[in-house]
């Protein structure tokens, strides 16, 4: 599971295996969005018409709005930072990579959005089998570089948030500069998100013609 992580594990071919999928992780994006974009292209929900269609929405504007708040959170505390200072505070406070659960939340949200729940398994597997390499990745380079990330590590969740470590700063410095530049990555859910309701439209105009129909 992603909370029991450990900087240390794991070793040999598990370690070439991290690396791999850390590396290569934007070409298997890409073989997703792929998939993704085929399917708003010629699929069909068969949720249309009921009461699954408007829940499904609901729930990934939710879950797109929270992964866009979350992520400019996160960038608050990291721009300028990132790499050179080991931020514990706010939300890596709550858990040692927010910004990932952020993006969950937003990969889901944008999933749901679709009305489709097999686009929505889709994306939340590819983030389970490329994300948990990744953290494994990233806290291995925190624990070379920042000889606090063992106490850190230990008593801070990797992945799963847990409010009752929530610790937040009376002041902070914002690289403004930075924190600017982050701000469009932080917010490129809300972008995908007309994106996904675009197709929807086409759709209904009839500009485009579903040929299969979407679980």
């Amino acid at each position: 599971m992603l909370h029991s992580i450990s900087p240390s594990q794991p070793a040999g071919l598990s370690r070439a295996l991290d690396n791999f999928l850390t590396r290569h992780r934007i070409g298997v994006w890409r073989v997703v969005v792929t998939f993704v974009l085929a399917s708003l292209v010629f699929g069909h929900s068969r949720w249309d018409g009921t009461w699954v269609s408007p829940l499904l929405l609901t729930l990934g504007m939710l879950g797109v709005s929270l992964a866009t708040v979350g992520r400019l959170w996160c960038a608050l505390y990291i721009s300028g930072r990132k790499n050179n200072t080991l931020v514990t505070s706010g939300p890596y406070s709550l858990c040692r990579h927010p910004l990932y659960v952020c993006n969950l939340l937003g990969i889901i949200g944008l999933g749901a959005m679709t009305e489709s729940l097999a686009v929505t398994a889709v994306l939340a597997l590819a983030f389970a089998l490329m994300y948990p390499a990744v953290i494994r990745t990233e806290d291995r380079f925190l624990a070379s570089a920042f000889p606090e990330f063992a106490e850190y590590a230990r008593r801070t969740p990797a992945f799963f948030p847990r409010l009752s470590l929530y610790r937040g700063e009376s002041t902070w410095t914002v690289h403004v500069s930075s924190f600017q530049r982050n701000i469009a990555d932080s917010v490129w859910f809300l972008g995908l998100s007309v994106v996904v309701e675009s197709f929807d439209l086409f759709h209904d105009a009839g500009v485009l013609r579903a040929v299969v129909t979407l679980a």
